[in-house]
């Protein structure tokens, strides 16, 4: 009998110490001044859905819903490309609404275009997305 209760003894302790191993929240390093992020490039928490926004001021971010024309890629067209960083194609409007529902999508072929606040552009067609880039 005292061999089990010796035995059940050192089990609890050891495990009563592996359960010490683990820092608690308060005792977490803080991030290093290399860690942080600027203050300028963080995003507005706001808009639901951070990944689309842009990385900077300077440049959007394009999301084109919809088919595309593999006689002109988009991705060729210099007036966009000059302008955008990211581009992100999804070829169904069902798939669309699937991954981004707060965005209130319509039509076909949509372009959305986002600086690093939100949406800044909304349009169906290419041209329309063109006039907008330039001015």
């Amino acid at each position: 009998m005292k061999k089990n209760i010796f035995t059940i003894l050192i089990g609890l302790t050891l495990l009563g110490g592996c359960q010490n191993t683990v820092p608690k929240a308060a005792e977490k390093e803080k991030p290093t001044e290399a860690q942080q992020q600027p203050v300028d490039s963080v995003k507005d928490a706001s808009f639901p859905y951070q990944s689309l926004l842009s990385e900077d001021e300077q440049s959007y971010t394009l999301l084109v819903i919809g088919e595309i024309d593999e006689q002109n890629p988009i991705e060729e067209n210099e007036e966009i490309m000059e302008a955008v960083s990211n581009i992100l194609s999804l070829p169904k409007l069902e798939t669309a609404q699937k991954a981004y529902p707060e965005l209130d999508l319509e039509g076909e072929t949509v372009y959305l275009l986002f600086d690093n606040q939100g949406i800044v552009f909304e349009g169906k067609e290419l041209k329309e997305l063109t006039t907008f880039l330039e001015k």
